[in-house]
C-alpha cells in the first residue's frame, strides 16, 4: 500500500511539473511611454509584459550595456538600446527582448579651412545641418568660450580649437556636437650651411629645407662686412642663390643670411644663420 503512494506521488509529481513546463518557450514584451521618436533629454518609461502563462516572472534589465534595473519595469529612463531578461518559475529557459529608442541628434557638415602651415587661426564653412528623427527647419549657434558667435555660414579666423554647436529642430530637441578644427602641422625651413658652386651638380646653389610649405618669404644674404649680396621675396630652390653676385662669382668665404616668414593666419618667424661657399 505504501508502494502504491509513492508510485501514485510519483505520477503526480510529473505531470504537474510537466504541466508547469508546458508553458515553455515563454516570451516578454516592452511597453515605452512616450513610443517614437524622443528627444535626448526626455526621459522614457519601459515596462515588461510577460506573456500569459509565466508564473512568479522575474526581470533583469540593461540599457547601453549597464545593468539598472531588476523591477518589472525601468521609471525615467535614458533612451538608448534597451534589453529586458525574463526569467519565471515554470520555464528553465531565459527569455529577453530588446528595443532601441531613437532619439533626435544632429550631425554638422563643415569644412576647416587650412591656407598655410602650422594656423593659429582658421575658418570654419557650415554646409549644413542634419538632423536624424528631427523636423526642419534647424537652427544652431556655434560658442567660442563665453561668447555665442550666433548662426552663420563662415565663422572667420576662430583660434584653433575644438567648438560646441548648438543645434534645434522644429519640434523643440536640441543637441550638441563638436567641431574639431586640425591644421597643418609643418617642420621649420632648414637652411643649407654649404654652397660649392664649382659646376659639379652637388651644393651649386642654396637650398632651403622645406621652403616650399612657406612661399610667403624673403631672403636676404650679407658678406663678412655687412653689405647685401642676394636678396630675393618668394625664394624657392628651383631658381636659388648660385653664390654670385652681380654676375660674378664671389669669393671663397662666410656668408650670412636672414630668413623671414610672413603668415596670416599664424606667426611670423625670422631665421638668422650662415652660409660658407667652398670651390
Amino acid at each position: 500500500m505504501r508502494k502504491r503512494s509513492l508510485i501514485l506521488l510519483l505520477i503526480i509529481t510529473f505531470f504537474v511539473k510537466k504541466e508547469s513546463l508546458s508553458q515553455c518557450p515563454l516570451g516578454v514584451g516592452i511597453v515605452r511611454n512616450p513610443t517614437g521618436v524622443v528627444c535626448r533629454d526626455v526621459p522614457v518609461d519601459y515596462s515588461a509584459t510577460p506573456s500569459v502563462g509565466a508564473i512568479n516572472p522575474q526581470y533583469v534589465w540593461v540599457v547601453d550595456g549597464d545593468t539598472v534595473s531588476n523591477g518589472t519595469s525601468i521609471i525615467n529612463s535614458t533612451p538608448g538600446a534597451v534589453i529586458v531578461y525574463m526569467f519565471a518559475d515554470n520555464c528553465p529557459d531565459t527569455t529577453f527582448n530588446q528595443v532601441h529608442h531613437q532619439v533626435v541628434y544632429f550631425d554638422m557638415d563643415y569644412d576647416v579651412i587650412v591656407e598655410e602651415c602650422n594656423q593659429t587661426v582658421a575658418d570654419v564653412q557650415i554646409n549644413g545641418v542634419n538632423s536624424f528623427g528631427g523636423t526642419p527647419p534647424y537652427t544652431y549657434d556655434l560658442l567660442s568660450g563665453d561668447q555665442n558667435l550666433g548662426q552663420q555660414t563662415l565663422y572667420a579666423d576662430l583660434p584653433v580649437n575644438n567648438y560646441p554647436v548648438y543645434a534645434t529642430e522644429a519640434g523643440g530637441c536640441t543637441d550638441t556636437t563638436w567641431i574639431s578644427m586640425s591644421v597643418l602641422e609643418c617642420p621649420k625651413p632648414i637652411p643649407s650651411q654649404v654652397l660649392t658652386p664649382n659646376g659639379d651638380g652637388y651644393n651649386d646653389s642654396w637650398t632651403i629645407a622645406n621652403i616650399d610649405l612657406y612661399p610667403n618669404n624673403e631672403v636676404y644674404i650679407f658678406d663678412r662686412w655687412g653689405q647685401r649680396v642676394y636678396h630675393k621675396k618668394k625664394y624657392d630652390n628651383i631658381d636659388g642663390w648660385d653664390g654670385k653676385y652681380v654676375g660674378g662669382n664671389l669669393p671663397v668665404s662666410t656668408y650670412f643670411y636672414v630668413l623671414e616668414v610672413t603668415q596670416e593666419k599664424s606667426d611670423d618667424f625670422v631665421l638668422k644663420g650662415a652660409v660658407s661657399i667652398f670651390k
